[in-house]
């Protein structure tokens, strides 16, 4: 008796131990491809020695001299070395990959990691909570709720009323949390504009890409229905005369009312 009770609870704590990816970043290995970094672009994106441009998915736009400064020192040890690449979707109008990027152990045994999480972990960037930003995250497209569809996002943000222009002009290229009433929405073939005024260049305006705006059709969201809610949207203004906030994803916007 006593070896069988010994041989369950063997049996239960091998069944009850984590399973072994945990420790190694939860990096989907299987789906990268060796590639290399070549440094920063003008525009302080990441770039690939092929010539391709990525967005590190999981980290805020740099906001700031300071942040660019911290976020380039953070990389240059990276530079040339092989990294695995994952990427995540479509390139945004930019023409940069949401990506993640893994670092290879440099001796058997040693866990793979994330390079977006290690500089997390030095300080060269801040976050950005968005789908597939965690490497054990699988990046899948979630249901939409029909009235309202958030997430957490980077506590420091600057607050800017749409319908402010001196506001959002003065806000160009920074990372923000723009909210206004919506007084029109256009459809177009790549993209939807949803306006904070009826009339050009009179307020910011929230874009949307195709595959966004199928996914929110979807959930019950229409242009006439759109009409007159109050919007709060996450990303970054840029643009013509940088009054075009392009939303990445559905956890970076919530209808208020």
């Amino acid at each position: 008796m006593r070896v069988k009770s010994l041989l369950v609870i063997v049996i239960f704590a091998t069944l009850a131990t984590p399973p072994a990816r945990a420790a190694s970043g939860c990096a989907p290995a299987e789906a990268a491809v060796t590639v290399q970094l070549s440094g920063l672009d003008p525009a302080g994106d990441l770039l690939l020695v092929d010539g391709r441009r990525l967005r590190l998915v999981g980290l805020a736009p740099r906001q700031s001299p300071e942040e660019a400064s911290r976020f380039d020192a953070g990389l240059r040890g990276f530079l040339g070395r092989p990294l695995g690449l994952t990427v995540l979707g479509e390139p945004d109008r930019w023409g940069r990959f949401p990506a993640r990027l893994t670092i290879p152990p440099t001796s058997p045994g040693e866990p793979t990691l994330d390079l977006a999480q290690q500089l997390l972990r030095q300080g060269a960037a801040l976050p950005l909570h968005e789908p597939g930003s965690s490497p054990c995250e699988t990046p899948q497209k979630a249901s939409v709720q029909a009235t309202v569809t958030s997430g957490p996002q980077p506590a420091s943000l600057t607050a800017v009323d749409g319908h402010d222009l001196a506001a959002v002009k003065a806000q160009e290229g920074r990372y923000v949390m723009l909210e206004g009433r919506i007084a029109s929405v256009g459809e177009r073939s790549q993209r939807t504009y949803l306006n904070f005024s009826r009339r050009p260049k009179q307020a910011a305006s929230i874009v949307l890409s195709r595959s966004l705006w199928r996914e929110l059709k979807r959930a019950g969201w229409t242009a006439s229905h759109l009409g007159g809610k109050r919007l709060r949207a996450y990303g970054v203004l840029a643009g013509r005369d940088g009054l075009l906030l392009e939303v990445a994803s559905r956890s970076a916007l919530e209808l208020i009312d």
